[in-house]
């Protein structure tokens, strides 16, 4: 398969880098000349890769899309690629890389959301591309964004209008990288906590999990008096609020080892009357 986006441009080199990577003409230091690249996620490719071409025209909902976007990208590698035309969505440092998140599709929706698409990750040295990972089973997996996640590594999040977890990126030694599934925990604020992976649970299974992790639920000082929100007090009392509209996210709370969490929820629950589901989750450590 082929990288999504920059294939179409450059489908002769891209059908060298994967017959004979060793003829792809490398710009890296010596160190990281020969990385060695692996991935265990189905749908996720990586691979040895030099060459960066222009994005293809935007459509019209990326100004609605903007806010997705550095504006200003801080790095030779996110310059370079946003002056080419790739919307940059994150720099981080990977190894002795940095890892830039950028796409080309922009689709707008509900409430300030938008899909992001023809997504792709590119480690370079300085404003050089040395390794590119793509999805080949689009649109099944999109690429939207970076952060970064446990000790030194990232995590990949989908480009979908509620982003999820897609991949881990770990570097193995001084050139290698390797994809794997999402971690089933990290641990945070300077390893004095552990978070369980929450995403896609019902909440009344997320807490379950946060409190075997020594998290436990701070309900709001005033008790709640309407809405979705009153209702999930019955069974779920830190909830905190509910939006009304839009996706129905719910905030809750939870007071832990190393500070608190805030929790955030999408929907009202399911047919079966499964509570709603984890959509994100943030800890805010102590000093």
């Amino acid at each position: 398969m082929k990288p999504a986006a920059l294939s179409k441009f450059a489908p002769a080199l891209l059908t060298l880098a994967l017959l004979a990577p060793a003829l792809l003409t490398l710009t890296t230091a010596p160190a990281l000349a020969r990385p060695n690249v692996a991935s265990q996620v189905a749908g996720l490719a990586v691979l040895r890769y030099d060459t960066l071409p222009a994005a293809p025209q935007p459509g019209a909902d990326r100004a609605a899309c903007a806010h997705l976007l550095l504006d200003q990208p801080a790095t030779p590698a996110g310059q370079r690629l946003a002056q080419l035309g790739w919307g940059v969505t994150a720099e981080e440092p990977l190894g002795g890389w940095t890892a830039v998140s950028f796409v080309s599709g922009y689709g707008a929706g509900t409430s300030g959301s938008c899909e992001l698409s023809d997504g792709n990750i590119g480690l370079f040295q300085g404003d050089q591309l040395q390794i590119l990972v793509y999805a080949t089973d689009r649109p099944a997996t999109q690429i939207g964004h970076l952060v970064p996640f446990g000790q030194g590594g990232l995590r990949l999040f989908s480009g979908d209008f509620l982003p999820q977890p897609v991949a881990d990126l770990r570097v193995l030694g001084t050139d290698g990288l390797i994809i794997t599934q999402p971690a089933l925990e990290e641990k945070v604020c300077g390893g004095r906590a552990v978070l369980p992976y929450l995403y896609g649970l019902p909440i009344d299974m997320a807490r379950q999990l946060l409190a075997e992790a020594g998290w436990q639920p701070a309900p709001p000082a005033e008790p709640l008096d309407f809405g979705i929100a009153q209702d999930l007090a019955a069974s779920v009392p830190e909830v905190q609020a509910c939006a009304g509209t839009g996706f129905g996210f719910c905030a809750f709370n939870y007071t832990g080892p190393a500070g608190r969490l805030d929790v955030t929820t999408v929907g009202e629950g399911a047919e079966d009357g499964s509570l709603p589901q984890v959509a994100d989750y943030v800890a805010e450590c102590a000093p």
